[in-house]
């Protein structure tokens, strides 16, 4: 069992026996806070520095429903809930991912009702999807805006703890990915379009070096989305490569993935390509990963590995190979997987029926 997992049964059990034993509301008060702290201080860590984006997504979905049961004890979850929230939005948005690529090769291969199929499931992951996100980011704004007595987007509050600041920028990430979802899914959760707005004065807030480039990358790209908002702004472009070399040093490349975003969206081949790239580039041998947020290193990795999935898939029909960031399908003959195949014996070929053979009855 994974140390995150034994962590996250301690804390449970922590919960459970305050409720349990105490019988006066202030001690599960007590008892939860304390489950809680010790969780801040001893599970959100690891989970930050592990590189298993699946485990996360699953841990998010099995701990979030025993961390928001504090709430009802009078306990703060939040800092636990946002990151957990946001862990379990990514397993849908995977999901969602695996049926939208369905879709793409069914309707290569002129198979409607498949392809009718895949959008309705991909709809439905989406929403999922942002219906979690949505909650991570209300459950945020609420804390903070009660806690630093401000309104979330005007000003910036007082964040002393790095951790406060980290959840900060979690939460604010999970609305906009909450409103992208939401729109991928027909509308379906009703997030509020505001958000991208509210992100964009928000991210002013955070050190943009000390939190590896994201928060100017982030901005850059709703600059360059939404119109308006890049009105007496600075260049994106440059703002996003300057974030971008900040992501590089700093080992967490957030900022690649929000390149990445920005490129998939112009629709120009071109940019796509050489954003993919670069984000192949970044992740040579000699360059450094954060070991403190491997976690959110690879969510960044993962945001770009699904853009390069579905520009693949709707070209080829298949998925990008582990070389498919850096060559592409009109750069090669074929792709690295066809090595798997070369040493499979040729098909034996029937013997034609001769004339001397009997028909076969009809």
């Amino acid at each position: 069992m994974s140390k995150v997992h034994k962590l996250g049964q301690l804390m449970l059990t922590a919960v459970v026996a305050s409720s349990v034993l105490s019988g006066c509301s202030y001690v599960v008060k007590s008892g939860a806070n304390v489950a809680l702290g010790f969780s801040e201080k001893h599970i959100v860590p690891p989970i930050l520095a592990g590189n298993d984006t699946d485990m996360a997504c699953n841990s998010g979905n099995a701990l979030t429903p025993a961390i928001m049961a504090t709430k009802d004890m009078g306990a703060d979850p939040t800092r636990m809930a946002v990151l957990l929230y946001s862990a379990a939005g990514m397993c849908a948005e995977n999901r969602a991912l695996d049926a939208e690529l369905r879709y793409l090769r069914a309707s290569k291969d002129g198979k409607v009702t498949e392809a009718q199929d895949a959008r309705i499931e991909q709809k439905r992951w989406a929403a999922l999807a942002a219906e979690r996100q949505y909650t991570g980011y209300q459950l945020f704004a609420e804390r903070w805006q009660a806690k630093y007595k401000y309104t979330l987007g005007d000003s910036c509050p007082t964040m002393r703890k790095d951790l406060d600041q980290t959840i900060y920028l979690i939460g604010m990430l999970s609305g906009l990915q909450s409103m992208t979802n939401d729109i991928n899914s027909g509308g379906a959760v009703n997030v509020p379009k505001d958000i991208a707005a509210i992100v964009e004065r928000g991210m002013a807030c955070l050190d943009n070096n000390k939190f590896w480039g994201a928060p100017m990358a982030t901005r850059a790209v709703i600059w360059i989305l939404l119109p308006g908002a890049g009105d007496g702004k600075p260049d994106p472009t440059q703002t996003l490569q300057q974030s971008m070399q900040i992501a590089e040093q700093k080992g967490v490349r957030l900022a690649f993935a929000m390149n990445a975003v920005a490129a998939q969206a112009s629709g120009d081949d071109a940019k796509l390509r050489a954003a993919l790239k670069a984000y192949a580039a970044s992740r040579a041998d000699d360059k450094p990963v954060n070991p403190e947020f491997r976690l959110l290193d690879g969510m960044a990795g993962q945001m770009v590995q699904g853009i390069a999935d579905r520009y693949w898939t709707e070209h080829t029909g298949v998925r990008a190979a582990d070389d498919g960031m850096t060559t592409f399908w009109d750069e090669q003959a074929s792709t690295g997987d066809d090595e798997l195949f070369n040493d499979l014996p040729a098909p034996t070929e029937e013997p034609s029926a001769s004339a001397d053979e009997p028909a076969a009855n009809p």
